[in-house]
């Protein structure tokens, strides 16, 4: 049973049968209708997580090996729970509480992110989420016919972010260099445009001059960081959220409490190259 969220997009699953036969063409098609999934449910093992992911899309190892999960390199531990040194935090973690998509710095990135809850803290800790999509509709006229053709430079780290990135290996460097996209796509599968920019990766505008990109890029985030294009969500223990990079950006509310744990495990599935 789907049941809608008071928020321009997503919609909770509830119901569903994970032992048994799944309705894939449904979840399929309320993935691209509504742009993030919430699966009710117990935390699961592993494989049967990666057998949820399969409804949806193909894994892909994911970059950073530190943080591969012992079973597979398909999925990721991202560990956020907060330390009174704040420098002890994991810095993807801190990276996180500003709004990002993720793995833009590669040529095809990621077309949704599957996060599931395991250690959930009491209170706080949320994930929130801002339509890229209804962003680029509430655009004006002028400013669409300005930026429709730009392509942008992404990279693994930028001055812009807020946050440094975290160190990579040499192995990990050299699978990611700079890479290109246009700051307007249009998705593969709905024919939807968005913004796609992602101010943790997002370094400069092509053609442009620094101080221009800058003033640009500034301007389109803060129009995307606006409550009626968002959603919060507040994670239950087992709780699986599936989102379409493609159409949001997201961030952590790193407000639970202190010492608490706030452990997530992460899939990516693959996705086309942005257009």
């Amino acid at each position: 049973m789907a049941t809608a969220f008071d928020a321009p997009f997503g919609t909770d699953m509830t119901g569903i049968d994970w032992q048994g036969d799944l309705d894939a063409d449904a979840l399929r098609s309320a993935f691209l209708e509504f742009g993030m999934l919430c699966l009710k449910g117990a935390p699961r093992e592993p494989e049967a997580f990666l057998a949820a992911a399969r409804v949806f899309g193909e894994a892909q190892p994911q970059l950073i090996r530190s943080k591969h999960h012992s079973a597979t390199n398909l999925i990721s531990v991202h560990d956020s729970t907060r330390q009174p040194d704040e420098a002890a935090i994991d810095a993807t973690a801190r990276r996180a509480a500003s709004w990002h998509t993720d793995d833009s710095f590669f040529a095809q990135p990621a077309k949704a992110t599957m996060l599931h809850g395991i250690d959930i803290p009491s209170a706080g800790g949320g994930t929130e989420f801002t339509d890229m999509a209804a962003a680029y509709d509430a655009l004006d006229d002028a400013t669409k016919e300005r930026i429709d053709g730009l392509h942008s430079v992404h990279g693994y780290d930028t001055p812009r972010a807020a946050q440094r990135a975290e160190a990579r290996t040499a192995e990990e460097a050299a699978e990611t260099p700079d890479v290109v996209h246009p700051l307007v796509r249009t998705h593969d599968e709905t024919g939807r445009k968005a913004l796609y920019i992602n101010p943790n990766r997002l370094d400069r505008i092509e053609g442009l001059e620094r101080a221009e990109s800058d003033a640009l890029l500034d301007h389109l985030a803060a129009h995307a960081d606006n409550p009626r294009f968002q959603f919060l969500h507040a994670w239950s223990p087992g709780d699986i959220i599936i989102w379409d990079n493609r159409r949001l950006m997201h961030r952590v509310h790193l407000d639970h409490p202190m010492g608490e744990m706030r452990t997530l495990h992460r899939i990516l599935l693959k996705g086309p190259r942005p257009a």
